[in-house]
């Protein structure tokens, strides 16, 4: 049920809360630990598997992963590793059952926990801030190789956690922005209405017009982008990083009918 006296910010997480180590988009550690403890994983199962093959190939389904969110699709996390392990051998899945799928999870995850991404300094205090005005904080992540379990014990290290009011991770749900069923999903459970919702996010196709789409106020996150192509979709208020948020937000509370 939404109520109407609610009010939520809406955040997406990469590039806009938290980045990799020099802004790359993806951490070549990360990966090279990921094929490390994936191995060792499946060793433990004695599946013994070409380090070069499983790197390139966790690595190319990375970007696929990329590449299916701006359509608005994905997949559950394990279905993902079952999926990538199946090209290396079809066969792998099966002899390894489901038991050995989650090992190799669990392995993919821990890369990400011991070499995490930067959570840009001065954001927890934006979002507590935020959350001083009465307001709900939600968030809509399109996810890569690392499962929700993963993200959500890393924001407790960092004292995020009881931040969000909600979350919500594309590999759980199995949908992505732009699709309006994630930001619908999280309203209801926010049970706020799109007219009294905020996002912010740095990509305009998949934070920007997929939260437009269903009637949300938006901050577009430009970071360093320069353009002077015209914007497919304009945002309703732009800015460089959340650190320049609350003089928005609270503008934007303003215009609301209190």
């Amino acid at each position: 049920m939404a109520f109407i006296d609610r009010a939520a910010v809406t955040f997406d997480l990469w590039k806009t809360l938290i980045f990799e180590y020099g802004n790359k988009s993806n951490s070549s550690k990360r990966a090279e630990l990921r094929t490390e403890y994936s191995l060792d994983a499946l060793r433990d199962f004695g599946e013994p598997v070409d380090q070069d093959r499983f790197h390139k190939n966790f690595v190319d389904m990375a970007e696929e992963i990329t590449v299916g969110h701006d359509s608005g699709t994905d997949a559950h996390f394990h279905k993902w590793v079952e999926l990538g392990l199946s090209r290396i051998d079809p066969d792998l899945p099966y002899r390894i059952g489901g038991s050995g799928i989650t090992h190799v999870g669990d392995a993919i995850d821990k890369a990400f926990l011991d070499c995490p991404p930067l959570l840009l300094e001065g954001s927890l205090e934006i979002l507590n801030q935020v959350h001083s005005r009465g307001l709900l904080i939600g968030l809509i992540t399109n996810t890569g190789m690392t499962s929700s379990s993963a993200f959500t014990a890393w924001f407790a290290e960092l004292g995020l956690l009881p931040i969000f009011d909600h979350m919500v991770f594309s590999n759980d749900l199995a949908i992505a922005k732009p699709n309006h069923l994630i930001f619908d999903l999280t309203l209801e459970a926010l049970g706020v209405i799109p007219q009294r919702v905020i996002h912010v996010g740095d990509n305009i196709h998949t934070d920007v017009a997929g939260a437009a789409a269903v009637g949300i106020t938006t901050v577009w996150v430009s970071g360093s982008t320069q353009t002077d192509l015209p914007l497919a979709v304009k945002p309703d208020f732009t800015l460089q990083t959340i650190l320049e948020l609350l003089p928005i937000v609270d503008r934007w509370l303003g215009s609301l009918d209190r």
